[in-house]
């Protein structure tokens, strides 16, 4: 999986960008029409990430025991766009447990892979920093769904920022790494 990630260093950071500008659109929206278009951008950002993920994870060797993780990344996000996306109305008024168990699966799916691949990719804190906040993300939803849509809105604002700078960090770091190594 490191192979892959390295060369296609770019993906990790365009995943990145898509999320910084969405962060920064939803913090600068008004709250009515950010709820509209948080539920129908989330559906497409977790299609469109678990499409990116689970493509990485394809293109990755198939004796490589790693590549399960993304495969498992993508195939979360690509069924929690179709959740949304086949149920908006519905997934407007459960956007909150959405947002929460997508947020954990990634945060647990990236900290594993952080930890597996430890000693083998450079600035992997990075990786295990965006797991981190995509869990916190998770438990702050989980336990607080008395908040109003506005602060949801905010706190996956913050997110998305977050996470997007960080992304964007790990992607740049990979740029230019020599490719490891093939396993046999």
């Amino acid at each position: 999986m490191l192979e892959a990630m390295i060369k296609n260093w770019w993906l990790v950071a365009l995943r990145g960008l898509i999320a910084l500008i969405v962060g920064i659109i939803l913090l600068v929206m008004p709250p009515e029409k950010a709820a509209l278009f948080i539920v129908l951008f989330i559906g497409a950002y977790a299609m469109v990430d678990g499409i990116f993920a689970l493509v990485v994870g394809i293109v990755n060797k198939p004796a490589h025991r790693d590549r399960g993780w993304l495969i498992a990344e993508g195939i979360i996000g690509i069924l929690a766009g179709f959740a949304i996306f086949s149920a908006p109305l519905m997934a407007a008024v459960f956007l909150m447990y959405f947002i929460a168990f997508w947020a954990l699966f990634t945060g647990i799916i990236e900290i594993i892979f952080a930890i597996a691949q430890w000693k083998s990719l450079p600035d992997n804190w990075l990786i295990l920093l965006a797991g981190i906040i995509s869990m916190i993300l998770g438990i702050l939803v989980l336990s607080n769904m008395v908040l109003g849509a506005a602060m949801i809105i905010v706190m996956v604002a913050v997110y998305l920022v977050m996470f997007g700078v960080l992304l964007i960090a790990v992607g740049f770091s990979l740029k230019g790494l020599p490719v490891p190594p093939k396993d046999e």
